[in-house]
């Protein structure tokens, strides 16, 4: 079940980005300076998104992806090889606007020519991995451009509201099949990510690993 439910909610993220970006490309404006903005980015870790893509060897006919970063002067470029071979090519464009005080960043993936036997599932579908590639981008840049902390109190009402708001409508998507499945764990995947994202601009950590935690039922003893 936690293997169908990881699927699931890839397909549906990168049906979502292929869908939103036409699958060729991702674009944001982050109010810092390029520097800063390529900077952030240096030890992006695709690694670390929904599925651990590309972490082990064992969907990719035994061989482990390699990620290798080549920098210029207005882009950065993330080659995941498969050997010799080049599975996916990421790139993310830079260019300064508002005087040099804001980035445009303007992301794009192209498939190598590794076969499909030898490439990781994540990095076959230009669509999926440009959704891994945006949301890794998006958290370092939420980490860059997030305001001061917020009182704790503030947060936990934050925290509480969302957590109700997630259950409730998780019960209203309840899925009766795979197509519905998929469709629901993007649904939640992205609302979960709005709620991120609104906590980190009102200041709120986002990175304790508790801030939504399972609904938990305990039986009591029975009452004569």
């Amino acid at each position: 079940m936690k293997a169908f439910a990881v699927l699931a909610m890839l397909l549906g993220i990168g049906g979502y980005f292929a869908g939103a970006f036409g699958g060729g490309g991702y674009s944001r404006t982050v109010g810092k300076p390029q520097a800063q903005v390529m900077r952030a980015l240096s030890d992006l870790d695709i690694t670390a998104q929904p599925g651990a893509p590309g972490s082990t060897a064992e969907a990719s006919g035994g061989v482990k992806p390699e990620f290798r970063l080549e920098t210029a002067d207005d882009h950065m470029t993330w080659y995941v090889m498969s050997g010799k071979q080049v599975a996916t090519r990421m790139t993310a464009t830079f260019t300064p606007i508002d005087g040099g005080k804001q980035t445009r960043v303007v992301a794009s993936v192209e498939r190598g020519d590794a076969p499909d036997d030898f490439v990781s599932p994540a990095f076959r579908s230009k669509g999926l991995t440009l959704a891994l590639f945006s949301m890794a981008m998006e958290g370092e840049f939420d980490k860059l451009t997030a305001p001061p902390r917020a009182d704790p109190e503030t947060c936990e009402k934050m925290i509480e509201q969302f957590r109700d708001n997630n259950l409730a409508d998780g019960m209203a998507d309840r899925p009766e099949n795979l197509s519905q499945a998929i469709g629901a764990s993007a649904k939640a995947t992205i609302r979960l990510g709005a709620m991120e994202a609104e906590l980190r601009r009102a200041g709120c950590p986002t990175d304790n690993g508790g801030a939504f935690k399972p609904v938990e039922s305990h039986m009591g003893p029975a009452v004569n």
